[in-house]
């Protein structure tokens, strides 16, 4: 009898939450349990309430445009960031990208190159907080770009919000023939320059410490130093919270020598902006639109040529004007 009760006791212990060690008498016993069993019981309701109801496969909403066709977006305010590990929440609890690490749990996940003469290479990065693109993501967009015949020796590609430089980094390993790297914090664009390093890719990339608005709007001096007249992939990855994306598309589309006609165009957004309209402007028109969890990837051309097959019924808005 007494082995048995002490048995029952010792599976209690071990089925509980809380591991008490001091001797329960009856009532109390009786409240533990109850309590154990309703942890319990709240916990697996939890797991079996279906994906659909927690708004996991939602598809995004039309954005409305304006006249000239740019996307009347605004900066978000509560979107949930999407990082593996989840490590930040909605604002008023997130930590500014460019910010320290401190107090952030947990550790961020190793970034390395997905493919290409650098596949495997770790790419380190700072001492900072950023939002680098998911390593599924990534391989996803440059299967894409694959069928764009973006990444080859003669283009120059443009990565803003560039953070640890993965995806202009990921380019020039995949062939591109030279890279500019684009991010505001110091501290990113030495990190930069070290990851070019790693890669052996010193002689083929640029660091820019500015602002992206900044080169967006007068892109000609990077461009000399490059030796091109134009971008041929325009990468941006901007921290969600942090900028105005009808903005950010406005001045794109209205910069003169920018872009290149065929120009690819990638955007990263988050799934609560809502859907981005097939055209931008008169310039950009929508190649591709794919939803990866919460993250959103809008890919444009830049006056796309007759070999290149729009897909306006992947986007939101459609402009009937193109059509």
């Amino acid at each position: 009898m007494k082995r048995l009760v002490a048995t029952s006791l010792a599976l209690l212990l071990y089925s509980s939450p809380i591991v008490c060690f001091t001797p329960l008498n009856a009532p109390t016993r009786i409240r533990f349990r109850a309590a154990t069993l309703n942890v319990h019981h709240s916990l697996a309701m939890k797991r079996h309430v279906p994906r659909s109801s927690r708004g996991q496969d939602s598809e995004p909403e039309s954005i409305e445009v304006d006249h000239d066709g740019i996307p009347k977006i605004g900066r978000l305010k509560n979107v949930v960031r999407q990082t593996r590990g989840d490590i930040v929440g909605t604002r008023g609890s997130v930590k500014v990208q460019g910010k320290g690490w401190d107090n952030i749990l947990p550790k961020p996940p190793t970034i390395r190159v997905a493919g290409g003469t650098a596949k495997g290479r770790k790419l380190n990065r700072p001492e900072v907080y950023l939002r680098p693109m998911m390593g599924k993501v990534k391989e996803a967009l440059f299967s894409i770009l694959t069928e764009f015949d973006v990444l080859r020796d003669d283009a120059i590609a443009l990565d803003t919000f560039a953070g640890c430089g993965s995806v202009g980094i990921e380019a020039l390993s995949r062939g591109v023939g030279k890279a500019v790297f684009v991010d505001y914090s110091k501290e990113a664009c030495n990190t930069i320059r070290g990851n070019l390093e790693v890669c052996e890719f010193e002689d083929r990339g640029m660091v820019v410490c500015s602002k992206a608005e900044a080169i967006y709007d007068d892109p000609v001096q990077v461009l000399a130093k490059m030796g091109g007249k134009g971008f041929d992939l325009l990468t941006m990855t901007p921290p969600y919270e942090e900028v105005d994306y009808g903005d950010l598309l406005g001045r794109i589309t209205k910069s003169e020598h920018l872009m290149n006609d065929g120009c690819i165009v990638v955007v990263e957004y988050p799934i609560e902006l809502g859907s981005l309209p097939p055209v931008v402007g008169n310039r950009l028109v929508g190649m591709r639109n794919r939803k990866y969890g919460r993250t959103m990837l809008a890919i444009y051309a830049c006056n796309p040529g007759s070999n290149m097959e729009p897909r306006p019924q992947e986007f939101g808005t459609l402009r009937l004007d193109y059509l």
